[in-house]
């Protein structure tokens, strides 16, 4: 069966997502659209009250955790969010709106009002349009669709762009053997490129290659480090990198995490501000003493370390872990494949993962850089409260 569509409702804190969505949901229902609705968040929050009877079992390991009650029944799955998941209930609804995953993978509807900081559409090609009451839009995305913020207007503009959707061919249907294309990435753009087949240059085609841009990480407005890096998950990477440098210990170190810049400046977008927690004090001074420096690349090795030694002479020793079956370290590069999204398009990317003892996946990220895809990886981990720092290093 063909996934529902899906999109993501983007836009900036205190922009009206929310309450654009509780007035569009019942027009979509009188137009006859069966949606479903998903709120994403970047931030670690329990998904059952701690100490509850669900909150223990879904700890002892259950692959499902569900709540019953009179009103209905919750299923809630340790499974990050992606297309497939949203595409189990196909048969149930005709839509799937996500509020928040600005960074996700769907086609995206951005909420923007004046007096906010820039639209997140500059820096974003996969935002269909902005939903605003702004008489003009500023100029880095004064060429984007406008569609005002009302939900009749919103819905006539989900309307159009379901029918749209519709419209386009089923390569499963055609091809049953075929393999359904997977959606482009955000680090995934569009080039003019020539080949040489050895004895002419062909004519340009389009190709599809890997993005590298600049990231800038900031601790409370001062410059860390400036990195390369594939765009996406930029909260996991810095919260990887400021983990394995020993300037932070784990999320409760963390205040807020947070994309800043302004239109028209070269890398806008491409800053991500940490602010640390109330009480928390971050040393920076670790950067300049690992010699690691304020700038990193994307490619891979010691990164600016003299020897081995000077890196291990920071690393904490790791307590003796459970033993692998042979099965599942072999299991193990097969689940990284099934990951490999941008790869696919590309064949551009590295990537990284990490699994428990069983083989289950905990975290999977790409990038262009190897200790990047690491990075975001153990950020991830660090965000969600499965890894901490065992000490502070010396």
């Amino acid at each position: 069966m063909k996934p529902p569509p899906a999109l993501a409702v983007i836009g900036h804190s205190s922009a009206g997502k929310t309450t654009l969505l509780e007035r569009l949901l019942p027009e979509l229902a009188s137009r006859g659209l069966r949606v479903a609705y998903v709120k994403h968040s970047s931030d670690a929050h329990p998904l059952h009250r701690p100490g509850s009877d669900t909150a223990r079992l879904d700890a002892a390991g259950a692959a499902l955790t569900g709540f019953a009650t009179p009103d209905g029944t919750q299923l809630t799955t340790r499974q990050p969010l992606s297309p497939s998941l949203l595409a189990r209930d196909a048969d149930r609804v005709d839509l799937v709106l996500v509020e928040g995953w600005k960074d996700g993978p769907l086609p995206k509807l951005e909420v923007w009002r004046e007096g906010l900081e820039a639209p997140l559409a500059a820096s974003r090609p996969d935002v269909l349009a902005l939903v605003t009451d702004a008489p003009a839009l500023p100029p880095a995305v004064a060429s984007r669709p406008r569609v005002p913020a009302t939900a009749h207007a919103v819905a006539d503009f989900l309307t159009r762009w379901l029918g749209q959707v519709a419209a386009r061919p089923d390569v499963r249907a055609s091809n049953a053997n075929a393999k359904p294309p997977l959606p482009e990435p955000r680090g995934v753009t569009h080039r003019a490129v020539r080949r040489f087949d050895g004895d002419t240059l062909r004519a340009a085609e389009d190709d599809r290659v890997a993005v590298e841009e600049p990231l800038e990480i900031r601790v409370n407005g001062d410059p860390v480090a400036t990195t390369m890096r594939t765009p996406g998950h930029d909260r996991e990477l810095a919260v990887g990198f400021l983990f394995a440098e020993g300037i932070l210990n784990d999320r409760d170190d963390l205040g807020s995490l947070f994309h800043c810049g302004h239109p028209g400046e070269e890398g806008y977008g491409n800053v991500l501000e940490v602010v640390p927690a109330a009480g928390a004090v971050l040393d920076l001074e670790r950067v300049e003493a690992t010699r690691r420096g304020t700038l990193t690349t994307s490619a891979c090795g010691v990164c600016g370390r003299r020897d081995v030694d000077d890196l291990m002479a920071t690393c904490a020793p790791v307590a003796p872990g459970p033993v692998l079956s042979a099965h599942t370290v072999a299991r193990a590069t097969e689940r990284l494949r099934d990951i490999q999204h941008t790869f696919e398009h590309t064949g551009g990317v590295h990537a990284a993962a990490a699994l428990d003892a069983h083989g289950e996946l905990l975290a999977s990220y790409e990038d262009v850089g190897r200790h990047n895809a690491v990075d975001k990886v153990v950020g991830a981990l660090v965000l969600a409260g499965a890894v901490r720092a065992p000490l502070r290093l010396p």
